[in-house]
């Protein structure tokens, strides 16, 4: 439908070692947790062997785990990203089945917001795509190839760094919910 791959833009280096801190949080609170179950107190020394050795006997708090925190984090770091084609673009809006295809024919303009990491994409519709990358360079060299008008100009900066912010807050806040359930006990032994 909108040709050959030419592009997938990759996430932030900055919201990468954000994940990448929240799975060490985690991953800690996990192995600590872990020490103090009556079942590992029997057996186990207090080792990272020994934690692999319960969680491969009891599997359950692992595999919730391994769903619940690694593989969104392997997800959002390395796999979510905008894949530009010979067309458009797919916007990849978190989750697989939200994606939105978008030509290149029905964008009207795109504005630089913040120089080498993030445009915003303006459609004929109204619709806004706020696209980040570690190099926005070659995203705005495909754009230009399809005759798109941009704005180098960076006034809606402002605005930008709410948005991260926004962000930031909504990564603490799942992190921390999460967090809270798991300490409840809404996760079973």
């Amino acid at each position: 439908m909108l040709g050959k791959k030419l592009y997938r833009t990759s996430m932030l280096n900055l919201f990468r070692l954000v994940i990448l801190a929240i799975v060490i949080f985690f991953s800690n609170d996990f192995i600590l947790d872990t020490y103090t179950y009556e079942k590992f107190r029997a057996v186990g020394r207090f080792q990272i062997i020994d934690v692999i050795q319960y969680h491969y006997r009891y599997p359950y708090e692992f595999i919730t785990f391994f769903f619940l925190i690694i593989v969104p984090a392997f997800y959002y770091a390395f796999i979510r990203g905008v894949r530009f084609h010979e067309k458009g673009f797919v916007y990849n809006r978190g989750l697989p089945f939200m994606n939105r295809s978008v030509l290149y024919s029905d964008i009207k303009t795109y504005k630089l917001l913040q120089p080498n990491h993030i445009i915003s994409i303006h459609t004929q519709k109204g619709d806004v795509f706020v696209i980040a990358d570690n190099s926005v360079e070659r995203v705005i060299a495909i754009l230009d190839q399809h005759n798109i008008q941009g704005d180098l100009a960076r006034d809606d900066y402002a605005n930008l760094l709410a948005n991260f912010r926004k962000f930031i807050i909504v990564v603490l806040t799942f992190t921390l919910v999460v967090f809270v359930i798991k300490k409840l006990g809404f996760f079973p032994r």
